[in-house]
């Protein structure tokens, strides 16, 4: 068995190597100190561990960020972190089983788990013990056998994928190792080694790793120390896993409604957090919740429809959101509309110190190579107002502004994807296909693009809207599309719910 001395994920990874060692030397036992655990690095260890003959898992509980390290860590941060990590695995039958023999193991006699609270435990070891027990030999089960201290946490990240580093340090040599002459001399520079030419090849191993041998006593010594002090964990990290998603906790009905209405508004409790620098765009409370709104949504789809009734202040709305990337974050803009509202453009733009160009629909319209698209073709984000004029994809200006959009690559001058703000009153004219062809602006005929929201084909999903249309209900048909990248509010609305 050869094992690296040193383990960066790169030349060799540490689940593998650690993999290595549980099956050759099965039923030795495992002592692990993590400042963090999580269920995917149990996943890279998962059959191996299942031989081990005992295991000991020492966690340290993460303090809340920009605290001082030495402080007494709130365990309470451990336990969301790992809520949250369960919270991301994906909710199939492999990890529903991956939870389920985790929660197995924990419950053995011979696992045990320690939550270490006095300070932060920021330090990451493996430490294996011999798989012969009671024999006092070389493999023997209360003698160390193999220790590894470095950088790695026991995930699923930190065994395998980061850019880690860590030191094995090793009782016994590999085979290769036996006859090194470089490690001989080495070792013969121990104050209590006698070079011999007779030394036996056992003897010799021995020898040569005598430092390695050190070292890891003096582990062994820590992890005692740190363990002596920990107190046990166990009951409440299977408690913790067995109420999750993947756990065997039963739930009442109510709470499973609780849940349900929790998920469905969840973007809406989380509020983001207040801008670095105060707005010059003042905004009635409705307008300042449809911006909120949009920013989540832009956020998750580089784009966003805001679909307000006729005197709602769309064109506020819209240039709070202008201000966000072409001033707070010095992006390229654009502001495409209709030739009658680029004055108003232009002294909206003015008031708020924004920096962006306005290009009107009919000059879309009449392109033919008088436009430089390979200027504007670069900017970060376009807001197109009375979008609904872009509901007839045959025509130039809709094939002009596809040019814009899909130029340099899709993405705007700083990099990312470009994004497109629309604003109209009147998504739907004649047609739910109105309101398709607009969305295209965002989804750059990507068919799957909302597919994270469950619309696994746009256009399918609008032709059954189209089908529901002719007994009044396409926006009931369109109501999850509409909710994930649409804001729009009527006015009879806007009365009820902000009276003041």
């Amino acid at each position: 068995m050869h094992i690296p001395y040193v383990i960066d994920n790169q030349a060799h990874r540490l689940a593998d190597v650690l993999s290595t060692i549980l099956r050759e030397h099965a039923g030795c036992s495992l002592d692990v100190a993590t400042a963090y655990f999580s269920v995917s690095g149990y996943r890279e260890l998962r059959a191996e561990l299942e031989k081990v003959g005992s295991f000991r898992l020492l966690l340290g509980a993460q303090p809340n960020e920009g605290r001082d390290i030495g402080l007494r860590p709130d365990p309470r941060l451990l336990r969301s972190a790992l809520r949250g990590d369960l919270e991301r695995e994906p909710f199939n039958a492999a990890t529903l089983r991956l939870v389920e023999d985790l929660i197995a193991f924990l419950r053995r006699p011979q696992v045990e788990v320690r939550l270490y609270e006095r300070g932060f435990l920021h330090a990451k070891c493996y430490l294996f013990y011999g798989d012969r027990g009671g024999q006092r030999a070389l493999f023997d089960r209360f003698l160390p056998l193999i220790g590894i201290v470095g950088s790695s946490n026991f995930t699923g990240p930190g065994l395998r994928t980061n850019r880690e580093l860590n030191l094995a340090h090793k009782t016994l040599l590999d085979e290769d190792e036996i006859h090194d002459r470089q490690a001989r001399a080495a070792a013969e520079q121990l104050a209590d080694a006698k070079a011999s030419p007779d030394l036996s090849a056992t003897n010799r191993r021995v020898l040569k790793s005598e430092i390695g041998a050190r070292a890891i006593l003096d582990l062994v010594a820590w992890y005692d120390q740190q363990w002596g002090v920990a107190r046990d964990f166990k009951a409440e990290l299977i408690e913790l896993l067995d109420a999750s998603k993947f756990g065997a906790r039963a739930y009442t009905p109510y709470e499973v409604y609780l849940k349900a209405i929790y998920e469905y508004f969840r973007d809406d409790l989380g509020e983001l957090p207040p801008a670095a620098t105060r707005s010059a765009i003042d905004l009635a409370e409705f307008q300042e919740d449809a911006v909120k709104k949009a920013r989540k949504i832009l956020a998750r789809y580089d784009g966003v429809l805001i679909g307000d009734s006729v005197g709602m202040g769309k064109t506020r709305i819209g240039t709070r959101l202008l201000e966000d990337y072409a001033y707070h974050q010095r992006m390229q803009a654009l502001v495409i509309c209709p030739a009658a509202l680029r004055e108003m453009w232009q002294r909206a733009l003015k008031e708020a110190t924004i920096a962006a160009q306005i290009i009107s629909q009919e000059e879309l319209g009449q392109h033919e190579g008088k436009l430089n698209l390979l200027d504007i073709g670069s900017v970060d984000v376009i807001l197109i107002d009375e979008s609904h004029n872009f509901r007839n994809r045959t025509t130039q200006r809709y094939a002009t502004i596809e040019q814009i959009i899909s130029a340099n690559r899709g993405c705007g001058r700083s990099g990312g994807r470009k994004k497109v703000i629309l604003l109209t009153a009147t998504p739907i004219n004649n047609d739910v296909f109105d309101l398709y062809h607009q969305l295209v602006l965002i989804t750059r005929n990507d068919r799957a693009y909302f597919a994270g929201a469950g619309i696994g084909d746009m256009f399918r999903y609008f032709i059954y809207a189209r089908r529901r249309e002719s007994v009044g209900e396409s926006s009931v048909a369109l109501f999850n599309l509409l909710e994930e990248v649409v804001v729009r509010r009527t006015r009879p609305f806007i009365r009820k719910a902000y009276p003041h």
